[in-house]
């Protein structure tokens, strides 16, 4: 009698989404597969995603209640580890309330700070958390990623944020091929004036252009963005009376051999992004230095790609713990 294989998840694999009207795509709701990542292959997990399409159980909170909602990208979704694995769930248990995970893979932050003002409500959080992989800041100039058009924000001629919403054409596969299409060139074009091809990674000496000293003019626009799109969100949360948490992870590079080029420093976009953080007052946790602590060859807290494994999503969880504490806004 054979038995169904069953599929094997890559990075970039759609098979828990769907286009969304305002994020570009969000997950598929009421959805619920065995399946495998290609992190892990041999280990069958289980993805559930509740009515609201987010890897999750279905919330629902007494009428003074109020939960801790986590957002972010495949790290916070929980890539290749079982639901009860994640960080969130661990802080849920840790703290004995209602944690609410709204990862979803590939998002960036102009989707974070979208889903923040639009979805968060609803869960009347008490505490958001933001988990940024430092790495991933680059894809607020990304509009197009695993076939989806994104919206995105664009500075105007006034120093001005400006949402560039996703076009109602973009709902039919063959129009978001070709507005995405559009996108890709264009983001290509603009890499090329700046003398970087992010498709020549043969050869083993690829070094990802935002780690690059001498590069770092071609993304200064893109950290103006992000400036801009962190003070929408702190705003959000110190008019809601929410408290504003995020939670730097550490990148892939770092686990790795060091780079003895003054040219390259796997640090830059952390550094950067802590930069915006302190500029605009917003509480947040690096978890470089105890991941690195707690990672070892036969003990690692992160797959070989760089996402958090299930000892990485427990530690993640107790710092996040104990920042809480640190910040006073829990009891000890």
């Amino acid at each position: 009698m054979s038995t169904k294989k069953k599929k094997v998840l890559t990075n970039g694999d759609t098979t828990f989404y769907q286009f969304d009207a305002q994020m570009g795509f969000w997950g598929v709701p009421n959805t619920e597969k065995e399946v495998s990542f290609q992190q892990r292959p041999e280990v069958p997990v289980r993805v559930k995603h509740n009515s609201d399409g987010n890897r999750d159980e279905e919330i629902s909170l007494g009428e003074n209640e109020r939960s801790i909602v986590c957002f972010g990208g495949s790290h916070t979704w929980g890539g290749a580890v079982d639901q009860e694995a994640r960080y969130t769930n661990r802080l849920s248990e840790i703290m004995n309330r209602k944690v609410v995970n709204m990862g979803h893979c590939s998002l960036g932050l102009d989707q974070v700070c979208l889903s923040v003002l639009q979805k968060s409500s609803k869960y009347k959080p008490e505490i958001i958390v933001i988990e940024q992989y430092p790495w991933a800041v680059h894809r607020v100039l990304n509009n197009y990623v695993n076939g989806y058009v994104r919206p995105h924000f664009v500075i105007d001629s006034k120093g001005k944020l400006q949402l560039q919403k996703v076009s109602s054409l973009a709902k039919i596969p063959f129009f978001r091929n070709i507005i995405g299409n559009f996108f890709a060139f264009r983001k290509e074009f603009t890499e090329f004036k700046a003398g970087i091809n992010l498709k020549n990674t043969s050869g083993g000496t690829f070094v990802d252009p935002i780690f690059v000293s001498w590069k770092t003019r071609h993304y200064d626009y893109m950290y103006e963005i992000i400036d801009k799109i962190l003070v929408v969100i702190r705003d959000y949360c110190y008019q809601n009376k929410i408290k504003l948490l995020f939670g730097l992870g550490a990148i892939q590079q770092q686990f790795g051999p060091k780079s003895y080029s003054e040219l390259v420093d796997y640090d830059l976009p952390r550094k950067r992004l802590i930069e915006l953080l302190e500029k605009n007052k917003i509480n947040y946790v690096d978890m470089t230095e105890p991941m690195l602590k707690e990672h070892t060859q036969s003990d690692p807290v992160i797959y070989e790609d760089g996402h958090i494994n299930a000892k990485g999503h427990d530690l993640f969880a107790r710092v996040l713990h104990k920042e809480f504490i640190k910040l006073n806004w829990i009891a000890e």
